[in-house]
């Protein structure tokens, strides 16, 4: 297995460099196509006017214009690599943003996106990683809104518990396990869970192993802390370049209203995050 389709989203020139910088470091050691892809959110229109018309069309040719301009800032940036591109500038019309990035992430192996930047204000209408990470039905890899990244994935840590979304994750996630110098593999508060068993992590290490992934076993009990925060403490402490995970083992109503490691990791992630659910 390997990413040889990937669709990288790309809605704001601020952050096109550190998104760019890390799908190029993917699309070049996978040898894949690169798809940019732009969308152009829907505008809603009260009434009609010539007023209000002439103020959609003004908005529509300044998103379309910023459109133009991250196509120039991706092409630039993969000019004479190892991989070829393509780019893509949708309309979306009556749909929502979110609604054309899953739509066209669903036919690649990877899609590379945005977390959402609260700095912005218009990020809310623009990034939606909870529905990409649960809908898309492909590994979704978040790239922080700050920072700039020169390594992903010399240095991986996987979040596991046994459960369906982070199986789904470590599989989605084994061509860049395979080329890593070293993998962490760490369950959080095995001690709590019967499917753990006596060696937390030792069957999945041992089956990584076989597809020649360095592998640590390991695991930790967060007392003062929830599991996001212990992810992220962990992440820091090990210098790690990549975070893999399952998205929303539990509801995301439930996360919403009580919180979750999902929610944390996508709220202050400070390296890029490979998700599946």
């Amino acid at each position: 297995m390997s990413y040889k389709t990937i669709v990288l989203f790309l809605n704001d020139q601020r952050r096109v460099a550190s998104q760019v910088d890390v799908a190029t470091m993917i699309a070049n050691q996978e040898g894949a196509h690169l798809i940019g892809l732009f969308v152009v959110p829907p505008v809603t229109v009260f009434g009609s006017s010539n007023y209000g018309a002439g103020m959609v069309k003004g908005y529509v040719a300044k998103i379309r214009q910023e459109g133009e301009q991250i196509k120039e800032a991706f092409e630039t940036a993969c000019r004479g690599r190892a991989f070829t591109i393509e780019w893509r500038l949708v309309e979306a019309g009556y749909r929502s943003v979110a609604d054309v990035v899953i739509d066209h992430g669903r036919a690649a192996d990877l899609v590379i996106a945005g977390q959402r930047d609260p700095e912005i204000d218009y990020s809310i209408i623009v990034d939606d990683p909870e529905r990409l990470s649960l809908e898309t039905g492909r590994p979704v890899l978040f790239v922080p809104y700050a920072g700039n990244f020169k390594t992903v994935g010399r240095r991986i840590m996987v979040a596991w518990n046994g459960r369906r979304e982070a199986s789904r994750a470590v599989f989605d996630a084994l061509p860049l396990l395979k080329l890593a110098d070293r993998v962490r593999i760490l369950w959080i508060n095995a001690e709590k869970d019967a499917a753990a068993g006596d060696l937390p992590t030792a069957e999945i290490s041992t089956t990584l192993a076989r597809h020649g992934v360095k592998c640590e076993a390991a695991s930790t009990t967060a007392r003062n802390m929830s599991v996001g925060e212990v992810l992220l403490s962990a992440l820091a402490d090990d210098s790690s370049d990549l975070l893999v995970m399952g998205a929303y083992g539990h509801s995301r109503l439930r996360e919403f209203v009580l919180g979750g490691a999902t929610r944390d990791v996508l709220s202050h992630m400070t390296v890029p995050v490979l998700m599946s659910h």
